[in-house]
């Protein structure tokens, strides 16, 4: 029996509504080996710049005339306070001979917990009194410091004189955040001994790999506290 055009298209249509969709197939997963890959090959690109700074700065005599200039030690003179910036025991030693020469009646040891109180001890240990110490234990920056020592002392920001100690390295950067807190009569100090043993031009290979890490640290603290304050 012959079956009409009609009847065959009906048909069509028909098996056509009744075909079941097909599933999609998930996406796959990336993969976890290759994400390792990327991210070892990230980590290694910024090993080898970091490589290519530290050769550079070796090698460089840029490396000398960025050292030279964070020299910024003002002449010793009698002041009111000396502010001993926590981070180096040497710090803590020059302090507690500042304040046995008579350069101010009292010394202010500042970091953080319980290293302000070794630091305190230590200035104590090297001839400074006890009764002429002062410890201020909650600055964890740099920063901290300004604030929480004005506030601990009750010093004049605008009158006072403060001799602050601190590292070579340490010592502009130092001095421009107390200076952005209001201190106008700052006398910066580094301690005597190393200041009398380093070199006053010319660095060679093996110096300039001693303190490049310091400069790049010091270069660290310059960004973050130009972004953050």
């Amino acid at each position: 029996m012959q079956t009409s055009p009609d009847h065959n298209v009906g048909m069509a249509r028909d098996d056509t509504l009744s075909e079941e969709p097909v599933a999609k197939r998930p996406a796959a997963a990336p993969s976890r080996v290759g994400s390792l890959t990327r991210w070892f090959w990230r980590g290694m690109g910024v090993f080898g710049l970091v490589v290519l700074l530290a050769f550079l700065l070796v090698i460089s005599p840029v490396t000398d005339r960025v050292y030279f200039g964070m020299d910024c030690q003002d002449e010793l003179r009698p002041a009111d306070w000396i502010i001993c910036l926590g981070g180096d025991a040497g710090r803590a030693i020059e302090s507690a001979r500042l304040l046995q020469d008579g350069y101010a009646p009292k010394l202010i040891v500042t970091n953080n917990g319980a290293a302000a109180d070794r630091l305190a001890q230590q200035a104590i240990d090297w001839g400074a009194d006890s009764q002429d110490v002062l410890i201020e234990d909650r600055s964890a920056r740099t920063v901290d410091h300004p604030d929480l020592v004005a506030e601990l002392a009750g010093i004049d920001r605008e009158q006072d004189a403060c001799i602050l100690v601190t590292s070579y390295t340490h010592m502009k950067r130092a001095r421009q955040i107390f200076e952005d807190a209001g201190y106008r009569d700052l006398i910066v100090r580094e301690m005597r001994w190393e200041r009398e043993a380093r070199a006053t031009s010319g660095l060679n290979w093996r110096q300039r790999l001693l303190v490049a890490p310091r400069i790049c640290y010091e270069a660290a603290g310059w960004c973050r506290y130009w972004i953050f304050g």
